[in-house]
């Protein structure tokens, strides 16, 4: 027995998806006593529900969440304080802390938030200075220890929440809570390693005001003393712990309850007239609770005929597997005959494996036709049986249906045959994968008579839930409904057909996300009031372009991980949109769309948020003109790399225009190289509210991953970027200026060169040669140093070269004025050879003559007239007038006044040529 025990805990644990090693290692943790198995199974539950526990507080508590999320938007943090404060609340949650300082707390503190720390002690007077404080939460720490005066002044508190810590209640003093004269609320449930004891009343009998009590308590019958006859104000009573007997006489003395919250317990018996004493009554929950649905429904017979605002059922069940048709998990009419006879407000059934549900379960409808507003079944592995939810939605005044998420991830279900609607109907040929040969008889031997039988007969009101006519499917709905959500209810639904629906003038909101839902090509009519629809999940990749049409009212759209047909989006997503003038929100994320039809959303000027995050975009699809009214645009997980200057100046102008404006860019890989410092300024410039701190994953330019707020420094990154290029730039264009500035040095030398060789190449002008002069060579030179070329400079000419010479102490006619027959010999020779001694450039009266003469004679018909030859200790006084004008080639320096080989040849090649 101790061995099938241990294996059916492993199986326990292995369906709850927690680790089973300490299970199959230890024998001794599950025995044959059947009472270390329920708590074992109980403890699984605890397990397996602590984050939904920590969500599914009283009522108070989720008023109280909500709320903290509002304050939150505007806090601020204390320059003394690590809580936030605003106003007059103090928020310390889920900091980490271990102690707490008194000084965090101004005086005129009204609400304090210390839950989800670490503290483990609440010392004497840390809120005694508080005497206005109303609402206080401690709840989620680890306190284990609560001084005498811990709450001491504190004569103003409303609220009280000690849940979830490991306080022994058998050490506290009696007077804790005695300062406490007008709380109201008190949460003292307590963690599951706490020690189990239950909390002696008379810790909190002082508190008369005390409305709403939540306490854990381990008695194995569950009773309430008459202690409680005292809590004449006590309305509402949260209960847990490991009570396994519920008898008559348990709520005895705390008979004037409206609200009874039973959570987390593992009940083995149960009287049937358990709630006879709850007359007041109307508000009655039970949230994970180790006992069967069949049970809890046949105790509400004590509330048939009155009236209460709501029946909740969370994981009620004594079974984590597929439950057995033949044991539980099956409800009929007579199951709800007493539930369906409560004048009842709302009632939720979730989590609580149910199998199967009758198609006649719900046909007495008497009384709820005319209570019940709201209904929420979901989370119940149904298979096959949807069909007998579907009537709830001729409830009369029913408001809000949430009656899905009934299919698990791991369920299969082959394709539903094209069979007759009214014949067969759609809802119920789901395949039975995964069930026993009697389930799987049971099944379909059950489902084809009874669900055919009844959609065939009329209900109390003589209504048809589903009808065909003229082949059209008509199906017909409450007029008050407003909400309708199915979410993971039907495995495979075509909707090719055209279905009318009757009665849903009203509704606003209709969810059929992760269903069977596919072939969306016919018409779909009587939908016109819908503001809200969820398709998320289906197949829409037989989409006809008229199918949104009779949705004229429609303004959020959710068409997330569709298949949406990337080609028939690319042409015609504007069409499809056409009609849904009114759009505020679309969401047509994780599609796989890389780009949209030319003029989309050019009749959806309403947009306010557009996600299209989880496509293939490579860039905005779409022109912001037609969305003026955009404020969130999510275009995370795409592979845009840049925006361009054009879409980033739209936005701003959206921000600019609408009052703000939120980019989500994250998820693309971004590129950070030179042609995208634009962008990155924008991105660290612009107001527009980006997503991520403004840093994304981006490519560098040498191909590296890095992200954008490496770049922040955008000046050393336009160094990088653009410093080479300029500095190139730089180098060419003082190369540039040192060749124009070379240019005009040898223009203005050679200018006469330039002249001629212009000359001669866009006119007739032709150069003069030799035989244009009477003679060769005209030698100028000094008196004083006449030796040289006179003597030997000459005959060397005249003998070697062949050259016919001017000098002037020889061939200057007597007759003639020295000047003028300078000037004469000068413009009749060929070349003038200026022998430039020393003393001809500077004590040469004559010298200065010669030079200019010899200048104003070169002209552009004989350019390289001028010869000189200078003694290479003269060069620097060579008038600057006369360099000017020579060509450097013409220059001869020599060393000594003396013909060597060198000197020779020099000559030949500038006297003859």
């Amino acid at each position: 027995m101790a061995t099938f025990l241990k294996v059916l805990a492993f199986f326990i644990c292995t369906i709850l998806g927690h680790q089973c090693s300490d299970i199959t290692s230890d024998s001794t943790n599950i025995t044959g006593d059947s009472t270390n198995n329920t708590l074992y199974v109980r403890e699984s539950i605890l397990s397996r529900r602590k984050g939904t526990l920590e969500q599914n507080k009283n009522i108070h508590g989720e008023e109280r969440l909500k709320n903290v999320i509002l304050r939150d938007k505007n806090m601020s943090v204390s320059d003394d304080s690590v809580c936030k404060i605003h106003e007059l609340t103090v928020d310390c949650s889920k900091r980490l802390l271990k102690e707490i300082n008194s000084s965090w707390f101004p005086d005129s503190t009204d609400v304090i938030f210390l839950n989800d720390n670490l503290l483990t002690r609440l010392a004497n007077s840390t809120f005694s200075h508080l005497i206005h404080l109303t609402y206080l939460d401690l709840s989620n720490n680890e306190i284990s220890q609560i001084d005498l005066l811990a709450f001491d002044s504190l004569t103003s508190l409303r609220y009280l929440s000690l849940r979830y810590n490991v306080i022994s209640f058998k050490a506290v003093s009696p007077n804790i809570l005695k300062p406490l004269n007008n709380l109201q609320q008190l949460d003292l449930i307590q963690q599951p390693i706490a020690e189990k004891c239950d909390v002696p009343v008379w810790i909190f009998q002082s508190l008369n005001q005390l409305r709403s009590l939540a306490v854990g308590t381990n008695s194995s019958i569950l009773y309430f003393g008459s202690e409680f006859l005292n809590f004449k104000n006590l309305a509402t009573l949260e209960i847990t712990g490991s009570t396994q007997y519920v008898t008559e006489a348990s709520f005895k003395n705390v008979n004037k309850l409206k609200e009874l919250v039973i959570r987390d317990m593992l009940i083995k018996y149960v009287d049937d007239k358990v709630f006879v004493q709850l007359k007041s009554l109307t508000v009655l929950k039970m949230h994970f609770v180790v006992i069967d649905l069949q049970r809890v429904l046949a105790l509400l017979w004590p509330f048939t005929g009155r009236e209460m605002s709501l029946i909740l059922f969370q994981g009620i069940t004594t079974t984590l597997a597929i439950p057995d048709p033949t044991k539980n998990g099956f409800l009929t009419k007579k199951d709800f005959m007493y539930l369906t006879d409560i004048c009842l407000n709302t009632f939720t059934m979730i989590e609580c494996n149910i199998y199967y549900i009758t198609a006649d379960a719900f046909r007495n409808r008497t009384t709820w036709d005319r209570c019940l507003r709201n209904v929420y079944i979901s989370g119940n592995p149904l298979i096959g049986s949807t069909v007998a939810l579907f009537p709830l939605a001729l409830l009369q005044n029913l408001t809000t249906a949430v009656v899905g998420n009934t299919m698990r991830s791991c369920q299969s279900f082959s394709p539903f045959p094209n069979v007759n609607f009214k014949e067969n109907y759609f809802f119920q040929n789901i395949s039975l994968v995964g069930l026993s040969d009697f389930q799987r008889k049971f099944e379909k031997d059950f489902k084809v008579t009874e669900a055919n039988k009844y959609l065939r007969e009329k209900n109390n009101n003589g209504n048809l839930t589903f009808d065909t006519l003229d082949g059209i499917i008509y199906i017909y709905v409450s007029k008050n409904l407003l909400s309708w959500v199915s979410q993971r209810l039907l495995p495979d639904v075509t909707l090719q057909q055209d279905i009318t629906f009757r009665g849903a003038d009203n509704m606003q909101y209709l969810d059929i996300s992760d269903s069977g839902f596919h072939t969306f090509t016919g018409h779909i009519r009587g939908l016109s009031s819908v503001k809200t629809a969820i398709i998320s999940g289906n197949d829409l990749s037989f989409l006809s372009e008229y199918f949104l049409d009779p949705f004229s009212g429609l303004e959020n759209l959710v068409v997330s991980k569709c298949q949406l047909n990337r080609i028939f989006f690319a042409l015609k997503s504007d069409r499809v949109f056409q009609n849904t003038t009114k759009l505020k929100e679309l969401d047509p994320s994780e599609n796989y769309l890389n780009a949209l039809s030319k003029g989309m959303y050019s009749r959806n000027s309403g947009l306010i948020y557009l996600g299209l995050s989880d496509n293939q975009f490579k860039d905005i699809p779409f022109d912001f003109k037609f969305t003026p009214n955009l404020k969130i645009l999510d275009f995370s997980n795409n592979i845009i790399t840049t925006l361009t200057a054009e879409t980033t100046k739209a936005l701003d102008v959206l921000h600019e225009k609408n009052g703000g404006f939120e980019l989500k860019l994250s998820g693309n890989i971004l590129s950070c190289g030179c042609r995208d410092l634009p962008f990155l300024h924008w991105l660290n410039s612009t107001l527009v509210r980006l997503d991520n701190n403004r840093n994304y994953t981006c490519m560098s330019k040498d191909g590296e991953r890095t992200n954008t707020l490496a770049f922040s420094d955008l000046e050393s990154l336009w160094r990088q970027c653009w410093g080479e290029f300029f500095f190139y730039i730089a180098i060419i264009t003082l190369c540039l200026y040192v060749i124009g500035v070379v240019l005009i040095f040898l223009m203005l030398k050679n200018k006469t060169f330039l002249v001629s060789y212009f000359l001669q190449l866009f006119g007739n002008f032709k150069l003069h040669t030799r035989l244009d002069y009477k003679t060769d060579v005209y030698i100028g030179y000094s008196d004083e140093d006449y030796r040289f070329p006179c003597m030997e400079l000459r005959e060397h000419l005249e003998r070697n070269l062949r050259l016919s010479t001017f000098i002037l102490d020889r061939d200057l006619l007597a007759s003639l004025d020295k000047a003028s027959g300078i000037v004469d010999a000068i413009n009749s020779c060929w070349r003038v050879l200026l022998v430039c001694s020393k003393s001809f450039l500077k004590d040469e009266a004559w010298s200065m003559f010669t030079i200019r003469s010899a200048m104003y004679a070169q002209s552009p018909d004989n350019p390289a007239r001028i010869v000189i030859m200078v003694h290479k200790s003269c060069l620097s006084l060579l008038p600057k007038e006369l360099l000017s004008v020579v060509n450097d080639e013409n220059i001869i320096i020599v060393p000594e006044w003396k013909i060597n080989y060198t000197m020779s040849e020099t000559l030949r090649t500038r006297l003859s040529a």
